[in-house]
């Protein structure tokens, strides 16, 4: 672990109040189908035995759907619900002094009833979305005092992340 004054501990439960205030988000896919995202979740992924080394420490972030799909029969709506869960590496952001996560994977759509024929739709615009959404939006902004705690006024703004079971501990390098 980093020196004790150049570090931040943020725990999981800071980042998914942070980032629900964003949520729901309604989708439309090519016109044919509205897609809901609400409840998100951050959690950590484990290394599964792997040192640090040989694979960057990663988050993920679990959130609800609600597939509308249109009636052809009448004017309603039937409405399909499942869970996506995407994931990525954190990276500080020195213009927005900002945490985002990058590189940026769709690791699972569940959608319960789906039909085949909307599935592959369905997990190519997910994928599409989980980059727009988890490289342009920050999982967490750094208030001046962090920026000043942690050593980032100068130019030197590289940080290492460490991935907890319940925390992400943001270090100067």
């Amino acid at each position: 672990m980093p020196f004790f004054g150049r570090q931040l501990s943020v725990p999981y439960t800071d980042l998914n109040e942070r980032i629900g205030k964003r949520f729901p988000m309604e989708r439309n896919i090519a016109d044919l189908l509205t897609v809901t995202l609400m409840r998100p979740r951050v959690a950590p992924i484990t290394n599964s035995g792997r040192g640090p080394e040989t694979q960057a420490a990663r988050l993920s972030v679990t959130v609800d759907l609600q597939v509308k799909l249109p009636s052809l029969l009448n004017a309603s709506q039937r409405s399909l619900w499942g869970s996506m869960t995407l994931s990525g590496v954190p990276r500080y952001d020195p213009k927005s002094k900002a945490v985002v996560l990058v590189d940026a994977n769709l690791d699972r759509v569940r959608v319960d009833n789906m039909p085949d024929a909307l599935s592959a739709s369905l997990a190519k615009a997910a994928s599409q979305l989980a980059k727009e959404y988890l490289e342009t939006k920050p999982i967490y902004a750094l208030n001046a005092a962090q920026v000043g705690r942690l050593g980032l006024d100068g130019g030197n703004s590289s940080l290492s992340f460490v991935v907890l079971a319940d925390r992400l501990v943001i270090a100067k390098k």
